[in-house]
């Protein structure tokens, strides 16, 4: 049985040995036809591109020096534009495509320029804000009460004096040209007004009285509105100078009719 065992062993071993060096040769073999058709792929590809660079060159000679440039043209804008297609309707679609597509990008770049730029405005008036917000506080002046009563005590002087010389003028009426009251009516109309503002403004003012502390922007309003109050204080010391002048002068009269 040993024997046999080892007979069949060696007849065993020899066939893989056979089966070896055939495998061999099939590698061989098959090595041998992938380069037989790599070199002829090659060949083929070779002579494709002579072909074809014998075709363009028959081509450049037979094209005169503008269609040369043309050809160049044609080739250099479809390479460009990686057109799907040489022919000029697809290169031409395809441009006309980019020049949409290239203006609605611009229209779109510009709109988010301005856009930056708005906010950047936004943000460099917010921090200017802060700034101001953040600054050393307001102070109101200490004179400021006082002013203030005054021009209130003036304010109330001058209603007196308006309702004084209302009646007189009433009193007076007959002696009086028809268009000078109407011009005094006029001008106290608009003193009324006037007073009217003044009390507007006298009274933004007085909200800031006693007040605490408050930023630079409170102070800016402070200046704004007592540029405000001193223009109608002497609007309304014209407007009462012209009454007065106006209604002495109606008073004489009327004394003298008595």
């Amino acid at each position: 049985e040993n024997e046999e065992t080892l007979i069949a062993l060696l007849a065993l071993a020899a066939a893989n040995e056979k089966a070896d060096e055939g495998w061999s040769g099939v590698c061989r073999v098959e090595e041998m036809a992938l380069r037989e058709l790599e070199e002829e792929e090659e060949r083929k590809k070779q002579d494709t591109n002579n072909i074809n660079t014998t075709i363009l060159n028959n081509l450049q000679s037979s094209l005169s020096k503008p269609g040369t440039s043309d050809l160049l043209t044609h080739a250099t804008a479809s390479i460009s534009l990686t057109s799907p297609s040489t022919s000029p309707t697809s290169i031409a679609t395809h441009l006309l495509n980019l020049t949409t597509s290239l203006f609605s990008l611009t229209q779109q770049l510009s709109q988010t320029t301005s856009l930056q730029t708005s906010l950047q405005s936004q943000i460099s008036h917010l921090q200017s804000d802060l700034r101001t917000l953040t600054s050393t506080p307001f102070t109101p002046e200490p004179n400021l009460p006082k002013r203030t009563s005054e021009t209130l005590r003036q304010t109330k002087l001058l209603k007196a004096k308006i309702a004084e010389y209302d009646e007189r003028l009433r009193n007076s009426s007959s002696s009086i040209p028809e268009t000078l009251l109407m011009e005094v009516e006029q001008a106290g109309k608009a003193a009324e007004v006037l007073m009217q503002r003044l009390a507007d403004v006298e009274g933004k003012i007085a909200i800031y009285e006693g007040v605490s502390p408050e930023p630079r922007e409170v102070r800016r309003q402070m200046q704004d509105l007592r540029r405000e109050l001193e223009m109608w204080v002497r609007r309304r010391d014209e407007l009462f100078e012209g009454l007065v002048g106006g209604g002495g002068g109606g008073g004489g009269g009327g004394g003298e009719r008595r």
